[in-house]
């Protein structure tokens, strides 16, 4: 994704470091959108306050904010290639590690652990992370993201007065966590709600360039049995869902959200179901189990009164999808009375909606969240803090054969290190001499 979003992790390091009193170091991906390991890199790079030597004495925010966070990827060979210097730097190939870095890039750091910033509940990742040199810390991003992307919205009215169809679904790729969707539009065909709908279905996901007839699914319940083929393809790009379209919301009555995440325990919501809230349109939320009530958490208001949202609650997604569905065709049967009724109800939820996330009190909501579990973060680091990695890792170093060309040289290495950062780090740095006597 080519949106920047360096302002966001800008803002992020001077909360952090407000939290801290002290300087923080921030690594996030750039280009935007990347997994590759290689991508991760620390946000002030060129500044001087951060040179290497004093990157080693900071704590370290890695931010994996965006996507859902998959543990397992990292700890694959193939995306270990970003870790090559390592090898390299290693003498050939063997990281003397008992765990793998994963998402963590520098080991010569002197906290033993390492702060991953994170938007999901209920994960087993976060789970996994905690379990190694990580402390996960939650803030819900796409929420800060959002506030900036439909800045705009805040102050367009619109209106469905050009009202051509029923539902909004935005439905552009359909390849891995979304694989869902394909089982979707075969759903909306069967039960004839695809003229209902302003829609969209690229029976090759632009991203993977796989037509859905040869995709290996994860969860064979999602595989159609048939797509008719009659329904218009998208040319929007990966950033579409940055930006939102007036023209859009005005001729439809309901946005059925397509998230990132369905079939999943995870909770991930991001700024597609915050979209139409922005544009004061209401909305059915394909998500993960309990995501309506994770809007609710926040402050929301969800249309409970006057759809079934009982889906929210369906842990089977097969289920769940059909919930959806019907939901969808009983909004598309309403007679006019209870159009008339219903949309009375609508307008009040959505209004609220609208000035609820626009909000001077739904933004402190989110940054005293973050700002909270910074300050637990901070604690812990330090806390828990023995720089046996730091310690480890720079034996390890002094052990590799040709390194250095002389025990001299390598002392008079520590030592110009020394001299380059803190008062504070050099305690460390004197423990680490000694160590080496030992």
């Amino acid at each position: 994704m080519s949106i920047p979003l360096d302002r966001l992790y800008h803002y992020i390091h001077d909360v952090a470091e407000q939290v801290r009193g002290d300087y923080v170091l921030i690594y996030r991906f750039s280009p935007h959108g990347s997994k590759n390991i290689e991508d991760l890199t620390v946000l002030f790079e060129h500044d001087g306050n951060y040179a290497i030597p004093k990157c080693r004495i900071y704590p370290q925010i890695v931010c994996y904010d965006q996507e859902p966070l998959d543990y397992d990827f990292y700890q694959s060979s193939n995306a270990a290639r970003g870790h090559k210097w390592i090898s390299d730097y290693l003498n050939g190939g063997n990281v003397p590690y008992a765990q793998p870095p994963n998402l963590r890039k520098y080991m010569d750091n002197i906290y033993d652990k390492c702060i991953l910033l994170h938007s999901e509940h209920q994960s087993t990742n976060v789970q996994k992370y905690q379990d190694s040199h990580f402390i996960p810390v939650y803030y819900w991003a796409h929420a800060v993201i959002a506030l900036d992307w439909f800045r705009f919205a805040k102050h367009v009215d619109i209106k469905p007065d050009k009202l051509q169809k029923q539902f909004l679904i935005y439905n552009r790729a359909w390849a891995g966590t979304r694989e869902y969707r394909l089982k979707f539009v075969e759903l909306l065909q069967q039960h004839q709600l695809v003229d209902d709908c302003q829609t969209s279905f690229n029976p090759i996901d632009p991203e993977h360039g796989v037509h859905y007839t040869a995709h290996e699914f994860k969860n064979a319940a999602f595989k159609p049995v048939h797509i008719q083929d009659t329904m218009l393809a998208t040319a929007a790009s990966s950033c579409s869902s940055a930006d939102f379209t007036a023209e859009d919301y005005a001729s439809t009555k309901f946005e059925v959200v397509l998230e990132t995440l369905f079939d999943d325990n995870r909770i991930q919501l991001t700024e597609k179901i915050l979209r139409p809230i922005a544009c004061g349109h209401p909305f059915i939320l394909a998500s993960t189990p309990g995501s309506l009530a994770y809007l609710r958490n926040y402050g929301f208001k969800t249309f409970d009164s006057i759809v079934d949202e009982s889906y929210d609650t369906e842990t089977d997604p097969i289920a769940r999808l059909n919930l959806i569905v019907t939901a969808m065709k009983t909004i598309a049967a309403w007679t006019p009375e209870e159009q008339l009724v219903n949309w009375a109800k609508i307008k009040e939820i959505t209004n609220y909606n609208k000035q609820h996330f626009f909000s001077e009190r739904f933004f402190n909501l989110i940054i005293d969240e973050l700002k909270h579990n910074l300050a637990v973060s901070f604690a812990e680091i330090e806390e828990t803090n023995t720089s046996k990695t730091f310690f480890d890792f720079k034996k390890t170093i002094r052990k590799i054969p040709g390194l250095y060309k002389s025990e001299k040289e390598s002392r008079r290495n520590d030592i110009s290190e020394t001299m380059a950062v803190t008062l504070r780090a050099r305690s460390y740095y004197k423990r680490y001499l000694k160590s080496l006597k030992e």
